[in-house]
């Protein structure tokens, strides 16, 4: 899939989560795990090889400076308590501005990317962005080997342990958006 898609198909979850977090706050944490996951592996995969072009350089920046000001609007709500009457209004305000940013990408950032990029650059983009993105979630998981397909390890059919993958790790919050840049 190519980065383009892979991007908008995210920045339809994330408006999903943000919707259904302005009526159950215990979302919200969701929403900012998801929101923090994408911005940085937008940046790793899309952005860092996006503001090399010349003609490009300037939105970028200007794109990754908005994943800057998000990360300042969630620190300001990472320890603001979920039972507080003003705390919807932190989710309003988060989920403003990262909407203005989801829709400036998609009408205009992406499209200045399809005309620099070959189709074969943005599948590329697009696989490792989704990968990281799935691993970092802990939303997929690898195949087994064809060889051992359908068959139990010795230790899970001796009762010795569980043939289930160990779960995920969450991401933190203070992964810091743009972390990765240099």
């Amino acid at each position: 899939m190519d980065i383009i898609k892979a991007l908008i198909d995210h920045h339809a979850v994330l408006r999903q989560l943000y919707s259904q977090s302005e009526g159950d706050p215990g979302v919200f944490d969701e929403f900012v795990r998801h929101l923090v996951v994408h911005h940085t592996m937008e940046e790793k995969y899309f952005y860092d090889l996006l503001e090399q072009i010349p003609e490009a350089r300037h939105d970028s920046l200007e794109a990754v400076n908005e994943h800057h000001i998000i990360e300042l609007i969630l620190k300001d709500s990472e320890d603001f308590p979920r039972d507080h009457e003003r705390f919807p209004i932190k989710i309003e305000g988060v989920g403003e501005y990262t909407n203005h940013h989801l829709d400036e990408e998609e009408t205009g950032v992406f499209l200045l990317a399809q005309k620099v990029f070959s189709a074969e650059d943005l599948n590329a983009m697009g696989a490792l962005f989704t990968e990281a993105k799935d691993m970092l979630l802990g939303i997929a998981l690898p195949e087994p080997p064809k060889a051992m397909a359908g068959k139990g390890s010795e230790k899970s059919k001796k009762g010795g342990g569980s043939a289930e993958p160990p779960a995920a790790k969450s991401t933190s919050q203070g992964l810091g958006i743009g972390s990765l840049r240099e």
